[in-house]
């Protein structure tokens, strides 16, 4: 029997079967440490986010309009502590609008969840994290020295968002994942380059959900979310395999490798 770590979970798998744009059975299993799905808009990067931060189905997702109610089902499969999943959402769950909202809407973030010695100790932390993200050792601007966030650019504050929310995981010592919808949507090219780096170095488990377009040749993509016309398909992508089925043309990989997309073909 595996021990259960109570300061540390992970997503192991996640079902799917005729939900919201999803029809038939859909699964993807998550990497221990890094997993990305990339698909255009419509083809279910928000419905995969949202049922993994409910742990099931969302209330406002109904089952694909071509299947039966009673056919719709959602599965999420975890490793260690699950409540933390929900207790910790705000620092698992991570988009533009969390950021905004749940750093920046009072002086203090994270107040209601952290003692007077433990703000000190994020700030401090948060501090020196963003310096790591921003790659500025010493402080060219005094606004990001002070975290002044209302005098910082957009990208800017979002890269201060991600410092924040890594700063009070290591102060709480929570071994979390990250889910990540879209993360880098509102940041211009230098500022993505300089935060992937840094997320590539974190130890915990990382989901993210890109747009087919925004991914670079760098990134290897595990999952595609396909246009089926009226419904999304989860594709597997497998490395170094040949398939006798015809390429996927409108999802090209940048990408100097040869993939194969299950069921689907070879791409160059």
């Amino acid at each position: 029997m595996h021990r259960i770590e109570l300061n540390s979970v992970r997503f192991v798998k996640l079902y799917l079967r005729d939900y919201g744009v999803f029809l038939g059975s859909n699964e993807i299993d998550f990497d221990q440490k890094r997993t990305l799905i990339i698909g255009c808009g419509g083809t279910g990067k928000t419905t995969i986010f949202n049922a993994l931060a409910n742990l099931g189905p969302a209330i406002e997702v109904k089952p694909h309009f071509q299947a039966k109610s009673h056919e719709m089902s959602v599965e999420v499969v975890t490793e260690g502590n699950r409540n933390l999943i929900k207790e910790y959402s705000r620092l698992i769950f991570l988009d533009d609008e969390s950021i905004y909202s749940n750093m920046f809407n009072n002086e203090d973030p994270f107040i209601d969840i952290l003692d007077h010695q433990q703000l000190k100790a994020v700030k401090d932390e948060a501090r020196e994290i963003f310096q790591t993200i921003l790659y500025r050792t010493p402080w060219e601007i005094e606004a990001h020295k002070d975290l002044k966030f209302n005098a910082m650019a957009a990208g800017e504050r979002i890269c201060l968002g991600y410092a924040y929310t890594f700063a009070v995981r290591k102060v709480l010592n929570l071994d979390l994942p990250i889910v990540f919808d879209e993360p880098y949507a509102r940041i211009d090219l230098l500022l993505k380059q300089k935060l992937s780096t840094f997320l590539q170095n974190q130890p915990c488990q990382q989901i993210i959900l890109r747009h087919k377009d925004t991914h670079s040749k760098e990134d290897k993509t595990h999952y595609i979310l396909a246009n089926r016309g009226d419904y999304s398909q989860i594709i597997k992508v497998i490395e170094g395999k040949k398939s006798q089925k015809p390429p996927l043309k409108k999802y090209t990989i940048k990408s100097n490798k040869k993939i194969h997309i299950i069921g689907l073909g070879e791409i160059s």
